[in-house]
């Protein structure tokens, strides 16, 4: 039966009770706070519940809806007369419509009992012609309302009640015919008990969790059947609690939906790095690897404006795609989670940074709340996984183990052995960025505002579309020219003019103009990529000093860049921990020949090691070293022979002058650390362990 009328609608009713214009009516229904919804469709306004009328106007409406559903049903108009009328105080909207499909069913019932049938009689043919399909033909109505009647907390997978479920609803006042309301749990006494076996985040199940409650459990445990029936009646949500951490939880929890209809473009971007989840080559030794790429987007129009790709997750790298993003426009605000590339002074840094040269304000997440920044984290999904999943080096981890795996072992075998290398070169894949950057800012985006296009196609706005839009309502972006964005974009920081140089990056930059700044801190800006030279400025006022340049008054020096330094740094730190890994792999292979302990004696660098022991260790080549060393310089001995050479000299031999030097400062280099420690651990062993 319907439930909310219009205010035309109950005016037409032509009753006493209620005013005759629309007007009266709807102040009536402010006067008395009807209960009413927005109307849906063309025009809007309110439509007002059934349940807010006097019982005279809703026995009118509910005549009229009679007489509309079951036309075909009776020809006798007593009944009409005397339509079942339900109450719905205090009863929530499923309640209402269930309790109104069954009053209708009751009143056809009654109307087929006035025409001589009897009342089994004839909810067996009711139920008979809808479970054949004959009643939606001949009284659709009345056959959804047959549907809306049946408990939907029943077991029974028919969708129509059961004849004896009708016949109850005779016998019930009609105040009754409303289903109960699902009643509060119950919450029994060993619950408390049970749940801290059951809530925890190693995520038990029902039996394990059983088990060690009835262990405890004083008294006459619950059966397993009780408990099952008490988890079923939780809410979704109180379920997980304990089994699922805070971070977790997040994902099940209402939240909370950010209106961006208010913003204009460059009002807030939003950047994060991704690790590509596929493999390339390297641009430099073609090797595989799996590039960082860091994306900004504009909130308000869902625009990719900057994107960076680099070897690994950096400030520089951040420091590019931000550079990229403000030849779009300059952003107000930029919302980053709190990665080193972003927390960093040379972005952050009130004095040097780039955000106080260029006027943006960042913002950060809070920690594991990536929720927040949910659309930088779907454009990684829409853009780059997606992306990957088309290229053969997939390692995502929607992939197979076992053809991940193998595709793993078929690139390192071709850089081992040679042969064709089939991941993709990284002029491909650059390439492969910029058109997928092109066909997403081309393509509808769901969050954006509907149009109909030329072809009479109506769909959501483009990224692009919409950012052309503001243009063209008068929205200009915030740009800067080259000489603007270089010295904006330039990195900065602090330095010491010491004579009119300026260290920098083991490099030495001279002007003459910094005579006069002589043991004064200056602000200095550089170019990743030229290294010639640096600009000097006052740390107040910021105005340009000078521009230095790289080795004003020294010659023959070959200079090297930010980056090309930051590349053999890293190389040279691989390096050195291969170094290492060698070492031990080397000591764990061969062995060590170890000290007996005796008597400890401290010697520095070494430890509490007993110089007999050492001298009797060392005295077959002790005598050869010393001798050798006079015609053999340092570098072309062997590490054994340095370190013997130097146990010499501490047990009393004479010093010789060329070695005065390497003397006094060889306990403190990394050579003979290592062999200390090696020693020192030789020593902890024992000699019992050695010899198994």
């Amino acid at each position: 039966m319907k439930q909310w009328y219009t205010a035309k609608e109950l005016t037409e009713i032509n009753l006493s009770v209620l005013p005759g214009s629309i007007a009266g009516l709807i102040k009536l229904a402010k006067r008395e706070k009807w209960e009413a919804q927005q109307r849906m469709g063309k025009g809007g306004g309110y439509e007002y519940h059934i349940s807010n009328l006097p019982a005279v106007a809703r026995k009118a409406l509910e005549v009229q809806q009679i007489e509309a559903l079951m036309p075909r049903l009776h020809e006798s108009r007593a009944v009409l007369n005397k339509p079942v009328s339900v109450h719905h105080v205090d009863l929530n909207e499923r309640q209402r419509s269930t309790a109104d499909a069954r009053a209708t069913v009751i009143t056809a019932i009654n109307a087929m009992y006035d025409q001589g049938i009897s009342k089994e009689s004839a909810i067996a043919a009711l139920l008979a012609q809808a479970k054949t399909g004959q009643l939606e033909q001949i009284n659709p109505v009345l056959d959804k309302a047959l549907q809306l009647a049946k408990d939907p907390r029943g077991n029974s997978d028919s969708i129509y009640p059961s004849d004896r479920s009708i016949k109850r609803w005779f016998a019930k006042d009609t105040t009754q015919l409303a289903p109960a309301s699902k009643r509060e749990i119950k919450i029994p006494e060993w619950a408390n008990s049970f749940l801290m076996c059951w809530q925890r985040p190693e995520k038990p199940s029902v039996e394990h969790a059983y088990r060690q409650f009835t262990e405890g459990y004083e008294g006459t445990p619950p059966s397993i059947y009780a408990v099952r029936r008490f988890i079923k009646k939780m809410g979704n949500v109180s379920k997980e609690r304990g089994r699922m951490g805070a971070r977790e939880l997040k994902n099940i929890l209402p939240f909370m939906r950010r209106d961006f209809s208010q913003l204009l473009p460059a009002d807030i971007y939003s950047a994060d790095g991704h690790t590509h989840d596929g493999e390339v080559q390297h641009p430099f030794h073609g090797r595989p690897f799996r590039p960082e790429i860091t994306t900004f987007i504009d909130i308000a129009t869902r625009r990719v404006v900057g994107v960076s790709v680099d070897l690994a997750e950096s400030s520089i790298a951040v420091l590019d795609a931000l550079i990229s993003s403000c030849t779009q426009a300059v952003p107000a605000l930029i919302y980053v989670d709190n990665g080193g590339g972003y927390a960093n002074a040379l972005l952050k840094d009130k004095a040097t940074g780039v955000l106080a040269r260029l006027g943006s304000t960042m913002t950060h997440s809070l920690p594991y709340s990536s929720q927040a920044r949910g659309v930088i984290e779907r454009v990684h999904q829409t853009l780059w996984v997606d992306a990957a999943k088309g290229q053969a080096g997939f390692i995502g981890k929607d992939m197979d183990q076992e053809a991940r795996h193998d595709q793993f072992k078929l690139s390192r075998k071709a850089v081992k052995q040679g042969g064709v290398m089939h991941l993709m070169g990284w002029e491909s894949f650059m390439q492969m960025v910029n058109e997928r950057i092109n066909w997403y800012n081309s393509r509808p985006h769901s969050t954006l505002p509907k149009i109909t296009d030329s072809l009479g196609k109506r769909r959501h706005q483009s990224p692009d579309e919409v950012w052309n839009h503001f243009k063209d309502e008068g929205w200009s972006p915030i740009t800067l020219t080259g000489d603007d964005a270089a010295q904006v974009f330039r990195p900065r920081t602090t330095r010491t003019a010491n004579r009119g140089e300026i260290k920098f990056m083991s490099n030495i930059y001279f002007s003459h103009e910094l005579t006069e700044w002589h043991g004064e801190q200056v602000h200095i800006a550089y170019d990743l990529n030229d290294p010639q030279y640096v600009w000097v400025y006052e740390p107040e006022s910021g105005t340009l000093i000078c521009k230095a340049e790289l080795n004003g008054n020294r010659q023959d020096y070959m200079p090297r860049s930010v980056v090309e330094q930051a590349r053999e740094n890293r190389a040279k730190g691989r390096k050195r921990r291969l170094e290492v890994k060698l070492e031990e792999v080397e000591a764990e292979l061969n062995g060590r020949p170890a000290l007996e302990q005796d008597t400890p004696a401290y010697i520095p660098g070494i430890g509490s090691i007993t110089p007999e022991l050492i001298k009797g260790r060392t005295a077959a080549i002790e005598e050869t070293v010393v001798t050798e060393s006079t015609e053999r310089s340092l570098q072309d001995m062997t590490p054994a022979e340095r370190i013997s050479l130097y146990q010499a000299y501490l047990n009393g031999k004479s010093v010789l002058d060329v070695h005065a030097f390497w003397f006094k400062t060889y306990g403190k280099s990394k050579e003979f650390s290592a062999w200390a420690r090696r020693t020192s651990e030789e020593l902890k062993i024992g000699p019992e362990a050695r010899t198994l």
